[in-house]
Formats: structure tokens, sequence, C-alpha cells
């Protein structure tokens, strides 16, 4: 998972970071409101952690800039020091999706945002992912499409599901990077987009097959379902 945590508390950030990034995750973090979002153009993230009194503007107004800027459902957690009830139901009117107060129980943190990208994705905690006519071992990294084995290599796969799991959604470069290849990980572009290009030919992700994953300018790529055209009607004899 990829996680923007933003907060003005630098040593709370750091442990959050740290606890979030022992577990797997990548984050990154922002000292204030208007930092972060000059960054939305261009980065995507799987989930926000979002303090509520920052420097520059209130949390709620990144919580709507968000959800007005950002496809999809993206989960955002408020990590605040406001507790009052108020608060909390104003944070989740404002479309947060979770609320805790600081400091926080980091393995709560961990299992909260793991439910939240869980439950955004539509997808349980299981060893197989199947969507539409793929399916994918999540423990052999083998893959099937309507029922035929894929080959794939490892970053391939992971770039299959990774695309799969976030369907509809823009996804940044630097997004797919740290999720495929991992975020120390130096990935030329040509390589990535040699990436692409194979995962499109082998699970076929053409409009001719009800897919198109195509680039998103100055941003990464896009993997969208297309409509499937209805039957048309047998002509009366």
């Amino acid at each position: 998972m990829r996680i923007a945590i933003i907060d003005d508390d630098a040593a709370l950030g750091e442990s959050v970071a740290s606890s979030l990034t022992a577990v797997g995750w990548h984050c990154r973090l922002f000292g204030d409101g208007r930092s972060f979002l000059a960054t939305l153009h261009r980065e995507s993230y799987d989930a926000y952690v979002l303090d509520w009194g920052l420097p520059d503007m209130s949390g709620l107004d990144v919580l709507k800039a968000i959800r007005a800027r950002v496809p999809g459902a993206v989960p955002v957690l408020f990590l605040t020091a406001r507790d009052a009830e108020d608060d909390v139901i104003e944070a989740l009117a404002a479309g947060a999706d979770d609320f805790l107060v600081k400091p926080p129980r980091m393995g709560e943190l961990q299992a909260r945002l793991q439910a939240l990208s869980r439950r955004a994705a539509g997808v349980a905690a299981v060893d197989v992912f199947e969507y539409d006519r793929f399916r994918f071992d999540l423990k052999t990294q083998q893959a099937w499409s309507s029922g035929a084995p894929v080959e794939l290599t490892q970053k391939e796969f992971l770039l299959a599901v990774f695309l799969l799991r976030n369907l509809g959604k823009p996804l940044s470069r630097g997004h797919i990077r740290e999720s495929v290849w991992g975020r120390d990980t130096e990935v030329p572009s040509r390589t990535m987009d040699t990436h692409v290009s194979r995962v499109r030919t082998k699970l076929s992700l053409r409009p001719d097959s009800g897919y198109l994953l195509a680039p998103v300018y100055s941003y990464g790529y896009r993997l969208e379902q297309l409509a499937r055209s209805a039957p048309p009607e047998t002509a009366a004899r």
C-alpha cells in the first residue's frame, strides 16, 4: 500500500510512517495541506492519513479537495487530537472513512488502514484474486484468463493484479513503481512501459476484449473496463 500522511507533527508523522513501513507499506509525509494538494495532479495513493489542525488550512478542506479531485473511493482516515463526538460526526459526514485520536496505537492503525483498503478495493484477504475472466493465485503467482494459463513474469503478475485491483483509477508512475518494483528501486520509464505493454498483450487488455489500458499524460496509466454492447436482436422470421 502507498500512504500519504498529512500532519504538521513531524515526530508523530515519522513514527506513523516507520510503523507502516515496517509492515511493507510505502509512506510519504507532508507537513501542510498545500504542499500535499500540489502533488494530487501527479501522484496517487491507496489511502490518506490526515490531521485536522494543519498550519495552513483545515484538514476538512483537504478532505473535500481529495473527494473532489481524486477518482474513486480512496480511504481517508482522520488522525487528530480532536476527540469530541461532534468532531467525529463532522469528519465522517464530510467524507472521511475512519477516525482515530492521537496518539494512535500503531497496531490498530495498521489494521484499520488494511480493512479500509480491502473495503475500497472490494476484495477479501484471500490467496486467490478473481475478476471477470481473470484468476490469480497470489501464493504461487500463477495466472489464468478464461480458464487458460497465462505465462507472466513476477513483475508482470504483480502489475496485472495491481491494475485490476485499481480498475478505473488513474495510477501515477510513482505509485506503480513502488507497488510493483519497490520503494527504493529506480525503474526507467521505458522498463515500466514495456511491462505495461506485455501485460496488455498477454491478458488481451484491449477494447475488442472489453478493456482499455492506456497512458494518462504526464501521470501514469489507467485500466478501464469498457461497457459491453448489447447483443443484436434476432431478426424476426
